[in-house]
C-alpha cells in the first residue's frame, strides 16, 4: 500500500532532490558491474596441448591457495566432492613423477584435476554455491515520486507526492530459503562427489582393459615367435620332400593370421591408451607411459557377508545424491508453505499538503484468503513424492545392480579358476610333451602347432576371464562408493 505525501512544490522540491540524489548514489554504489569474459578456444587449446601429468599438482596447489587462474581446469577447493577430495588426498603421492610412467594411483589423481566432465560439474556446483551465498536477502525498498498540478483556481496548484515502501520478512521465509539453497548446494556437491567416484572407476576399468590387452599382445607376440620356428622347420621338411607343400602352406597361413591379430591388438592397446588419456584430461600426444601391466584377480566388496553388503549399499554415491535431492524437495515444500504467511509492508514518509507538514507511516499486510500459494504448495507436495520415489528407485536399482555384478564376478571367477587350475596346466603339459618328442628326433609338426594354438588360446581366455573378474569387482565398488562415505539415513 502506498501513502502519498502532498506538499508545496517550492518547499519540498529541494529536500526531495537531495534525497533522490543521495538514494541514486547509494544504489549506484551497491550495484554490480558487468565485465565480458569471452571464450578463447585457441588459448585453451594451447593450454590443453601443453598439459603434463606433473602440472596436475601445480593446479591442485593453485586451487588450494584459492588462485584457480593458474590452471583453468583447477577445481575450487569448496567444489571438490567430499569423497573425491578425501580419496585424492589419501592416494596422492608425495611427488608425481611421470618420467618413469604413470601408475594407476597417479592417473586417478590427474583425472580428479583435469577430467573435463569433472571440471564442468564443479562449475555447475558453483552456480548452486552462488545461490546459497546470496540467499535470504531482503527485498529492495522502493521510492516513487509524482508531480501533479491542480487545474482548478487555487493558491498553490503544484503538488509533489512520493511513496517509500519496504518489506519486513516476518514470515521467516528467508531463513527457509537459506536452508533450501544450502541443501541445493549440498546436493550439487554430492553429484560432484558421485561423478568423481565414477571417473575414478572409469579409469580403473579402462586401466584393466589396457592391462589385459597388453598381456594378450605379449602372449600373441610369443605365439608368433614360436610359430616362426615351427614354420622354418616345416618349410625345410617341405623342401626335403618330407611334407607336402599344401600342408606346409597351412603353417605359413597360421603365422600370417597370428601376425595380423598381433597388429590388431597393437591398435586396440593404442585406442585404450587414448581413452585413458581422455579420462585423465591429457592431450593425446602425452609422452608419459601408462604402466598398465599385469591383470590380477580382485576380491569383491562384501563377498559372503550380505548384511555388510546391504549396509554398504546405503553408502553408494547414487543413494547419497538421491537423499540430498529429497532434502531439497523437503525444504522447497517448507518454503512454499511459509510463503503463504504474509510479510509486513511498511511505508514511512514526510511532506506537506496545503502548507501543512505531515509525517505518515503506512503498514499493510496481505491476507492469504483467495490465493494462499495453494498451487506452489500442491506442486511442492507432488515434487517431494517424486523425490521420495527417486530415492527408493535408486536403492532398489543399487541392490539389483550389485546382485547382477556379483553374479558376473562369480561367473568370471569360476571361469578363471577352471582355466588357471585345470586347462592351463593341461595344455602346458601337452605342449611340453610335443617339444620333448621333437627334441628326441620325431618332429610331429601338426601336434606341435596344435599344442601351440591351444596353449595360446587358453592363455588369451585366461586373461579375458581375469579382466572380466576385475571389471565386475570395480562395478560393484562403483555402486557401493568409497568405504569412508557417510551412511544415508531416513529423512527427518
Amino acid at each position: 500500500m502506498q501513502f502519498r505525501l502532498f506538499g508545496n512544490l517550492k518547499l519540498v522540491i529541494g529536500r526531495m532532490s537531495v534525497g533522490c540524489a543521495a538514494a541514486a548514489m547509494s544504489v549506484a554504489a551497491g550495484c554490480a558491474t558487468y565485465e565480458p569474459a569471452p571464450v578463447s578456444l585457441s588459448s585453451h587449446q594451447a593450454e590443453f596441448l601443453q598439459r603434463t601429468p606433473e602440472s596436475a599438482l601445480d593446479a591442485r596447489a593453485a586451487a588450494a591457495r584459492g588462485t584457480g587462474a593458474a590452471q583453468p581446469s583447477a577445481a575450487a577447493p569448496g567444489e571438490i566432492g567430499a569423497s573425491g577430495a578425501a580419496v585424492a588426498s589419501a592416494t596422492e603421492p608425495p611427488e608425481l613423477d611421470a618420467t618413469d610412467g604413470l601408475t594407476l594411483e597417479e592417473s586417478e589423481l590427474v583425472a580428479l584435476v583435469f577430467n573435463a566432465e569433472l571440471r564442468r560439474a564443479r562449475e555447475q556446483a558453483g552456480v548452486a554455491r552462488a545461490g546459497a551465498e546470496n540467499a535470504g536477502l531482503w527485498d529492495d525498498p522502493r521510492i516513487a515520486l509524482q508531480f501533479t498540478r491542480i487545474l482548478e483556481s487555487v493558491s498553490d496548484p503544484n503538488e509533489l507526492f512520493g511513496s517509500f515502501s519496504m518489506t519486513l520478512p516476518i514470515s521467516g521465509r528467508l531463513e527457509i530459503e537459506k536452508k533450501r539453497l544450502g541443501r541445493a548446494h549440498a546436493a550439487a556437491l554430492a553429484r560432484v562427489a558421485q561423478m568423481e567416484w565414477m571417473v575414478r572407476m572409469d579409469v580403473r576399468r579402462e586401466w584393466s582393459r589396457l592391462a589385459a590387452l597388453s598381456a594378450q599382445r605379449d602372449a600373441m607376440r610369443e605365439f608368433v615367435s614360436l610359430l616362426a620356428g615351427v614354420v622354418d622347420v616345416v618349410e625345410a621338411m617341405a623342401r626335403d620332400g618330407e611334407m607336402a607343400a599344401i600342408e606346409a602352406r597351412l603353417f605359413a597361413l597360421e603365422r600370417l593370421g597370428a601376425t595380423a591379430e598381433l597388429h590388431r591388438l597393437d591398435a586396440m592397446c593404442r585406442e585404450s591408451e587414448l581413452e585413458i588419456l581422455r579420462l585423465l584430461g591429457l592431450p593425446p600426444r602425452t609422452a608419459a607411459a601408462l604402466l598398465a601391466r599385469g591383470v590380477a584377480p580382485r576380491p569383491i566388496e562384501g563377498d559372503g557377508d550380505d548384511a555388510a553388503l546391504q549396509r554398504r549399499v546405503l553408502n553408494g554415491p547414487a543413494l547419497l545424491v538421491a537423499m540430498a535431492e529429497y532434502e531439497v524437495a523437503e525444504s522447497t515444500l517448507e518454503e512454499q508453505v511459509r510463503t503463504q504467511y504474509p510479510d509486513l509492508q511498511i511505508g514511512p514518509g514526510y511532506g506537506t499538503q496545503n502548507t501543512d507538514r505531515q509525517v505518515l507511516v503506512g503498514i499493510s499486510v496481505p491476507l492469504p484468503i483467495l490465493n494462499g500459494n495453494r498451487r506452489g504448495i500442491a506442486e511442492s507436495h507432488a515434487a517431494r513424492e517424486v523425490a521420495r520415489a527417486s530415492a527408493e528407485l535408486a536403492l532398489e536399482s543399487a541392490i539389483a545392480a550389485v546382485a547382477l555384478r556379483q553374479a558376473q564376478w562369480t561367473a568370471a571367477r569360476r571361469q578363471r579358476e577352471i582355466l588357471e587350475l585345470e586347462l592351463i596346466p593341461l595344455v602346458e603339459l601337452q605342449y611340453a610333451q610335443a617339444r620333448e618328442v621333437a627334441r628326441l628326433g620325431e618332429v610331429n609338426t601338426l601336434a606341435l602347432m596344435e599344442g601351440l594354438k591351444r596353449r595360446n588360446d587358453a592363455r588369451m581366455r585366461l586373461i579375458e576371464a581375469m579382466r572380466d573378474e576385475t571389471i565386475a569387482s570395480i562395478d560393484v565398488e562403483e555402486i557401493l562408493g568409497p568405504p569412508e562415505g557417510p551412511v544415508a539415513g531416513d529423512s527427518p
